[in-house]
């Protein structure tokens, strides 16, 4: 019965499109617009086996770990809303509060969301420990000789640092595989490191498994097909030793650190795809910061006679911590739509919406009125009790607020295309926010230094215990721009 009503079914649809085709006066068989049919899709469909069996297979999560970071929406979804933009003083019942927490692992590469952190002497646990350097080579002196040293790499130079992805993933008993001699649980973790690579594409058949790759790419939602690699966290001396790592001076801005190249745990391969998508044309390498040998903190940070100990920090430009207030985030925006408005119409006026992470801080807060921060000199977060945590970790923290961040083109980049705009937010914000006498560039956020360890999450409270004028110090020496 149901074969029948299924010919019966086919059967009224052939005679209703080949009557249609004949009162067009098209005179042709419907087999014939079949097989036409077929033949014209039929490029498509192969494409679309090839993107399917081109799909990347995912590899096992490093083993004996468990993947740091928040899952699913974070706290930053609606950093837009009109809430965040006025700001007061605090009360009881609105406080000043940690909105969001972010780490860098690798140096101007993409941010992994935290809900909480210990803060160490190095700043937010995790941030910074890595960077990518390149290799830079001087022009021949006066007697033919040339100098070659190793250059931090940013988005300054290499915008597409910031499609580069990264995770971090730290030991966990629970997790699968776990042992306590595992590969990662030895090295404290794992980072990975995930970056767009587009294949080169023809008619060869290597081109058009390429072309499958992209399509594959496209139908996971991504612009391009993504290479990763994995890396120990803080590998112990046995790995260094069995792996080649090399120490190497590493220039950072005026600083000259000797930093340990890990670039011998990657591919080559795959690392010379990474030099490729980023643009650079000298060798690149990556590094890692010593543990035993971190740099020290001079300038505005605290004093070690003031306060005990010297301050450290891994890759960072300066300081160990960066904060900023999110109300501050929304006036620079207020401004850039009073630049662009200039139609006496107002139906004709856009407003413009700047993301907060442009400025990567790790730190965002929201409550105080735009740019309250810029005299902050002391500060301590403390957990409230909405947010209060059964860690034996110490749940108040102080903080030496040392100095106002000076802004460079980095903010400029697309964190989502990695292209750089010409203007903004640079060109407004060196209109009015040329404000430290000790420097010529504008200033948005500010330069922390833990002055004790413990741990900070989401909905903590921010209390400013003291205040006063800032005076930007830029260090002595030469310097280079990564």
């Amino acid at each position: 019965m149901a074969e029948r009503i299924a010919d019966n079914v086919f059967e009224h649809f052939y005679f209703t499109i080949d009557n249609l085709l004949s009162d067009a006066g098209i005179h042709i068989s419907l087999q014939a617009v079949l097989i036409t049919t077929l033949v014209a899709i039929s490029p498509f469909a192969i494409l679309l086996i090839l993107a399917l069996a081109q799909t990347p297979k995912a590899l096992p999560p490093p083993a004996g770990c468990r993947k740091l970071g928040l899952q699913g929406p974070g706290n930053f979804e609606d950093q837009y809303s009109k809430k965040y933009a006025k700001g007061g003083d605090p009360t009881p019942e609105k406080p000043w509060t940690v909105k969001a927490l972010f780490v860098y692992p690798l140096k101007s590469c993409a941010p992994v969301e935290l809900g909480n952190s210990e803060i160490i002497r190095t700043g937010l646990k995790y941030d910074r420990q890595f960077t990518l350097g390149q290799q830079v080579t001087s022009l021949p002196s006066m007697d033919g000789k040339v100098t070659s040293e190793w250059h931090f790499m940013t988005q300054r130079k290499f915008p597409r640092l910031a499609k580069v992805e990264t995770e971090i993933w730290v030991p966990d008993p629970a997790a699968r595989g776990y042992r306590e001699d595992g590969e990662w649980v030895k090295s404290e973790g794992c980072l990975v490191v995930r970056f767009p690579f587009s294949p080169d594409i023809d008619f060869t058949k290597e081109g058009l498994l390429n072309y499958g790759k992209i399509l594959a790419a496209r139908l996971a939602r991504k612009t391009e097909p993504m290479l990763e690699f994995r890396l120990p966290f803080n590998p112990p001396q046995e790995r260094i030793k069995s792996k080649g790592y090399r120490n190497e001076v590493l220039r950072i801005w005026k600083d000259s650190p000797v930093a340990l190249n890990v670039s011998p745990e990657i591919d080559p391969e795959v690392f010379a795809k990474l030099r490729y998508t980023l643009g650079a044309a000298n060798p690149i390498a990556l590094f890692r910061i010593d543990t035993n040998a971190y740099r020290e903190v001079h300038k505005c940070a605290p004093k070690k006679e003031e306060v005990g100990f010297e301050p450290i920090i891994g890759m960072q430009d300066s300081y160990p911590i960066h904060i900023i207030n999110l109300a501050s985030v929304h006036d620079v925006a207020t401004a850039i739509s009073a630049t662009k408005n200039t139609s006496p119409h107002i139906w004709q006026h856009t407003n413009t919406l700047v993301n907060a992470l442009h400025f990567r801080a790790n730190i965002y807060i929201t409550g105080p009125p735009a740019y309250a921060e810029d005299t902050w000199k002391k500060a301590k977060i403390t957990s409230s009790s909405k947010s209060a945590t059964d860690s034996s970790e110490k749940s108040e923290v102080n903080l030496h607020i040392s100095c106002r961040t000076t802004r460079c083109k980095l903010p400029n980049v697309d964190l989502e295309t990695a292209d750089i705009d010409r203007n903004e937010p640079l060109s407004t914000l060196r209109k009015y926010r040329v404000i430290d006498e000790g420097s010529k560039n504008a200033c948005l956020g500010m330069q922390v230094t833990p002055l004790e360890q413990g741990v900070v999450q989401v909905g903590d409270r921010v209390e400013v215990l003291e205040t006063g004028e800032h005076f930007f110090l830029g260090g002595k020496g030469s310097k280079v721009d990564g």
